[in-house]
């Protein structure tokens, strides 16, 4: 038996055993996780959390023992339906009859606050991110490309470079275009 003969055995069975415990995980991965949910108590207002950030009473945030910190969590009250995104910042609750600590603000959102600890359902939330925004097609104007029947020479190569409007009733009036001074002089020489 060749070292390769002996690698190439393993590949099908990785391949099988990857098959069959793909779906599981995928089902692991969407599948709630189920428990009470409690809220950190007033005089827990500014206190360091674990991930080193004090905590506030209206941020979005909660403690959770075993998702990482940063992750945020989608928790859903199915009492009443409604819905929250958290980010994990810090770790606790320490007794098993919680699964997770909310914030004063996530737990008013879910409606808690009166009752103190309510079931809810808890799974990681992944943001769907757009690369980029598709615009709609907007309308080219038509270009129409045609000679210019005033100056045929592009305004670089002009002699003169045209006056602002606010100008050109000054120059029209006080100063003499360079043709015109050329011919008065003309005049003046056959005189």
């Amino acid at each position: 038996m060749k070292p390769t003969d002996r690698h190439t055995w393993h590949l099908p069975g990785m391949a099988l055993l990857f098959a069959l415990f793909l779906p599981a995980w995928l089902a692991a991965q969407t599948t709630p996780l189920k428990g009470n949910a409690s809220y950190y108590a007033d005089s827990f207002h500014g206190r360091k959390m674990a991930n080193g950030k004090p905590y506030h009473r209206d941020s979005m945030t909660c403690a959770h023992l075993k998702y990482p910190l940063g992750t945020q969590l989608l928790v859903r009250n199915p009492a009443n339906g409604h819905e929250v995104v958290v980010t994990v910042t810090d770790r606790g609750p320490y007794t098993k009859k919680f699964a997770i600590d909310l914030s004063r603000a996530a737990a008013r959102q879910l409606d808690i606050i009166p009752y103190g600890y309510r079931m809810v359902e808890i799974m990681p939330y992944h943001p769907v991110a757009v690369p980029y925004k598709l615009e709609p097609p907007t309308e080219k104007p038509e270009l129409e490309f045609s000679p210019n029947d005033e100056d045929d020479d592009p305004i670089w190569q002009q002699d003169s470079i045209p006056l602002a409007p606010i100008r050109t009733n000054y120059v029209k009036q006080h100063i003499k275009p360079a043709d015109s001074a050329d011919s008065d002089k003309k005049k003046k020489k056959k005189e």
